[in-house]
Protein backbone atom coordinates (compact mmCIF):
# COMPACT_ATOMS: atom_id res chain seq x y z
CA UNK A 1 0.00 0.00 0.00
CA UNK A 2 2.77 2.31 0.83
CA UNK A 3 5.00 1.24 -1.66
CA UNK A 4 3.77 3.99 -4.11
CA UNK A 5 4.88 7.00 -2.04
CA UNK A 6 8.50 6.47 -2.33
CA UNK A 7 8.38 5.89 -6.42
CA UNK A 8 9.80 8.80 -8.42
CA UNK A 9 8.86 8.99 -11.68
CA UNK A 10 10.90 10.73 -15.18
CA UNK A 11 9.13 13.79 -16.53
CA UNK A 12 12.22 14.68 -18.55
CA UNK A 13 15.85 13.36 -19.30
CA UNK A 14 18.56 15.82 -21.09
CA UNK A 15 21.92 14.27 -22.71
CA UNK A 16 24.64 16.68 -22.93
CA UNK A 17 26.83 14.48 -25.26
CA UNK A 18 29.91 17.37 -24.91
CA UNK A 19 30.07 17.53 -21.13
CA UNK A 20 29.02 13.83 -20.88
CA UNK A 21 26.76 15.02 -18.29
CA UNK A 22 22.72 13.72 -18.29
CA UNK A 23 20.19 15.75 -16.29
CA UNK A 24 16.96 13.96 -14.66
CA UNK A 25 13.67 15.84 -14.11
CA UNK A 26 11.03 14.39 -12.37
CA UNK A 27 7.04 14.85 -12.33
CA UNK A 28 7.17 16.66 -8.63
CA UNK A 29 9.79 18.52 -9.91
CA UNK A 30 13.25 17.43 -8.59
CA UNK A 31 16.25 17.64 -10.75
CA UNK A 32 19.49 15.81 -10.86
CA UNK A 33 22.76 16.20 -12.71
CA UNK A 34 25.41 13.43 -13.19
CA UNK A 35 28.42 13.67 -15.10
CA UNK A 36 31.09 11.20 -15.98
CA UNK A 37 35.02 11.86 -15.56
CA UNK A 38 36.66 12.52 -19.03
CA UNK A 39 38.80 9.09 -19.00
CA UNK A 40 38.32 5.30 -20.75
CA UNK A 41 36.03 4.47 -17.72
CA UNK A 42 33.80 7.52 -17.91
CA UNK A 43 33.39 7.16 -21.15
CA UNK A 44 32.32 3.45 -20.57
CA UNK A 45 29.84 4.22 -18.04
CA UNK A 46 28.37 7.28 -20.13
CA UNK A 47 28.24 5.19 -23.09
CA UNK A 48 26.26 2.54 -21.36
CA UNK A 49 23.78 4.64 -19.66
CA UNK A 50 22.80 6.91 -22.43
CA UNK A 51 22.11 4.24 -24.84
CA UNK A 52 20.34 2.61 -21.40
CA UNK A 53 17.89 5.76 -21.11
CA UNK A 54 17.56 5.96 -25.33
CA UNK A 55 16.44 2.47 -25.43
CA UNK A 56 14.00 2.24 -22.83
CA UNK A 57 12.78 5.99 -22.52
CA UNK A 58 9.76 7.32 -25.05
CA UNK A 59 11.31 9.67 -27.11
CA UNK A 60 9.14 12.71 -25.95
CA UNK A 61 11.08 12.47 -23.00
CA UNK A 62 14.11 12.42 -24.27
CA UNK A 63 16.31 15.17 -25.32
CA UNK A 64 20.40 15.03 -26.46
CA UNK A 65 22.19 17.57 -27.95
Amino acid sequence: MFEDLNEIYLAHVFVNIAKRQIKIISEDGYEDTVTWKFDAEGAEGFADTTTAMIESLDKEMLTVY
